[in-house]
């Protein structure tokens, strides 16, 4: 039949194009999950030899060795694609190859010239069958790390293939008479021919198949880590909530410790305006001959002493107050004003000078009630640290903005902590008091940290412990 070789070559030309648009979908995800390009040189030069040996016939002889050299070239291509199922290639091993592929192409031109037809199918077979053996021991080698049917499948292809170049090579040698090129050939030269074509593109479809079989895998593995990821996510959030419950709890706690400093200042700070109102309401009562505008004066004196007694109920509520966890705006100026007005009778009791530098209206997100806990606890521990200490004692307290950050630092001139102990500060149940629980400063970072800020501790220009609180500004003071 007139260009039976050349219809053979165009079917198996359009299989191949189709096996490589498939491969050409392996590069379209993400670069850690595409397969080796060797993979994708293996069907380029496969195409590549199906339109070169067809070319032959209606071109020039010189596509001939073309053909058979990129044919060979697959083969070799085919086993460099195997071997990076197991190990990577190296520049060097890609260049070797290409380097011997250019030797074996003017072999088989110079051979095309000079030698007879048995002598070319005797270089072909030998060269094609070196490098099926290569293929045979790259598939073993990745068989021993993957016991998979894909690799099996290659070896007894690759194998088969060998076998019937092999085959064809002694039929053609036993002949008596032989054609001057391979497209004459008849008989059942012609069909090993054709059936080990056919076996290479069994082996093609192997790797396809193989390489489908990974990107399956790696879909699959990575189901599994999202799943993974999702399973940590939900335990890391349930720990998160377990977390700021605790913290509210210690929270109240903390807050239960603290009221003997607020209620010794609240009965402080309540004594002077209900004395104040008692002696005026006594000189309303027994003063017969007041006149109206000093009777006016005394009522109006106790109406403010009054209102004193009610600010100070007022601060009572808000330390105690428990309100919904949910942040909102706090101005952190009021806050560590409120603070202050607490602890301000202690620290007068001590002989303690405040020194007090806060800019109005800083404003933040979060939790008022644990914000004001925080700032306590700080000034609570300045004032512990300083009661027993020699005179002078100094408490400074400053408010400011820094950047986009809301600075505020409590420093004392006491005795300071030692830099080998600043890290263990903010340690759960670590205390330098004697009677202390160790759970302020710990659940103070705590607080911070879940507020998006920091706690730090350093040394104190006055000479003793500096507490740095960092708190993100809200854009209502910025």
């Amino acid at each position: 039949m007139a260009f039976a070789n050349e219809i053979i070559f165009l079917m198996v030309s359009l299989i191949i194009l189709g096996m490589t648009v498939h491969a050409a979908s392996f590069y379209e995800g993400a670069r850690e999950a595409r397969p080796s390009r060797a993979l994708m040189a293996t069907f380029v030069l496969s195409n590549l030899a199906g339109i070169t040996a067809m070319s032959y016939a209606w071109l020039a002889p010189f596509f001939l060795s073309i053909a058979n050299t990129l044919a060979v070239s697959c083969v070799a291509s085919c086993a460099l694609t195997v071997r990076s199922w197991h190990s990577h290639l190296t520049p060097r091993s890609v260049l070797a190859s290409a380097l011997v592929m250019l030797v074996v192409l003017v072999v088989f031109e110079y051979m095309r010239q000079n030698s007879s037809y048995v002598e070319r199918v005797i270089f072909y077979s030998m060269v094609s069958s070196a490098f099926l053996s290569w293929v045979i021991w790259e598939a073993w080698q990745a068989h021993q790390k993957e016991k998979l049917f894909q690799l099996k499948f290659m070896m007894a292809v690759a194998f088969t293939g060998l076998s019937l170049r092999l085959a064809r090579l002694v039929i053609v040698l036993q002949q008596t008479t032989h054609p001057e090129s391979l497209f004459q050939e008849t008989g059942l030269p012609a069909a090993f021919r054709l059936t080990s074509l056919s076996t290479d593109i069994l082996m093609l479809s192997a790797m396809l198949a193989y390489s489908t079989h990974v990107l399956a895998a790696r879909h699959q593995a990575e189901r599994k880590d999202n799943e993974r990821v999702r399973q940590a996510n939900q335990a890391l959030d349930a720990a998160l909530a377990e977390k700021n419950q605790m913290i509210k709890a210690l929270a109240l706690s903390a807050k239960s410790n603290n009221m003997g400093v607020l209620l010794s200042s609240l009965v402080h700070e309540l004594n002077q305006p209900l004395q104040a109102m008692q002696l005026r309401a006594d000189l309303l009562v027994h003063s017969k001959a007041l006149q109206a505008d000093q009777r006016q004066q005394l009522l109006e004196g106790v109406l403010e002493d009054n209102q004193r007694a009610m600010d100070i109920m007022v601060q009572l509520r808000k330390f105690l107050r428990n309100g919904a966890t949910e942040f909102s705006v706090v101005c952190l100026s009021d806050v560590v004003s409120d603070a202050l007005a607490i602890v301000k009778p202690a620290l007068q009791r001590h002989h303690i000078d405040l020194q007090q530098q806060t800019a109005p209206a800083l404003v933040t997100w979060g939790d008022e009630g644990q914000l004001q806990m925080v700032v306590l606890n700080l000034l609570k521990n300045a004032r512990d640290a300083l009661h027993d200490g020699p005179q002078p004692r100094s408490l400074s307290l400053q408010l400011q903005q820094s950047g986009q950050m809301l600075e505020l630092t409590v420093s004392d001139n006491g005795q300071g902590i030692d830099p080998s102990q600043w890290a263990r500060v903010f340690e759960m149940f670590h205390s330098t008091k004697p009677d202390g629980m160790g759970l302020g400063l710990w659940l103070s970072q705590a607080i911070i940290q879940n507020h998006g800020g920091s706690l730090t501790v350093g040394a104190s220009p006055l000479g003793g412990a500096c507490f740095t609180v960092r708190l993100p500004i809200h854009s209502a003071s910025a």
